[in-house]
């Protein structure tokens, strides 16, 4: 069976059902958080993100980004809130922890604004993942993997 969302799979899947136990006044402090983050920073990392990844692991970084937009924006709906710096804050960080250490300090810049809310976000120097409550399994120093049919 092949990893659904890379190595980190287990840590994007705990991303994404955390998306929806946000209130909206996470949901705010998120998207105030991801408009004070320099455009050209986030651009920078994404092409980091692009250029450590191959197409197959892009492919998966891709899917749980895609995931946690269409979570970000189901919560977003549910809380009457239509901000899409919400769903891409969402979006970037889940693509942030698919990739994992690969990207280095770039980890920080998407992960960024919704760690404000899920603090065990910004536990992960960006090098090695260290151990973070709810988003860690078993020894942090072993990725995870969620294969499909799990």
């Amino acid at each position: 069976m092949t990893p659904m969302f890379g190595q980190d799979g287990q840590r994007v899947l705990t991303l994404i059902t955390g998306i929806a136990d946000l209130t909206a006044d996470d949901v705010g402090q998120v998207t105030d958080a991801w408009k004070q983050v320099c455009p050209s920073d986030r651009a920078q990392a994404w092409t980091r993100l692009v250029q450590a990844t191959t197409e197959q692991e892009r492919y998966q970084i891709l899917a749980a980004a895609s995931l946690a937009r269409r979570e970000a924006l189901v919560t977003a709906h549910r809380l009457r809130g239509v901000d899409g710096a919400f769903w891409a804050a969402a979006s970037a960080a889940a693509a942030a922890v698919a990739a994992g250490p690969r990207i280095g300090r770039h980890y920080g810049t998407l992960t960024a604004p919704l760690a404000t809310v899920m603090p065990p976000l910004a536990a992960w120097s960006g090098q090695a993942p260290v151990s973070a409550a709810g988003l860690s399994a078993g020894d942090p120093r072993t990725p995870a993997v969620v294969s499909e049919g799990a």
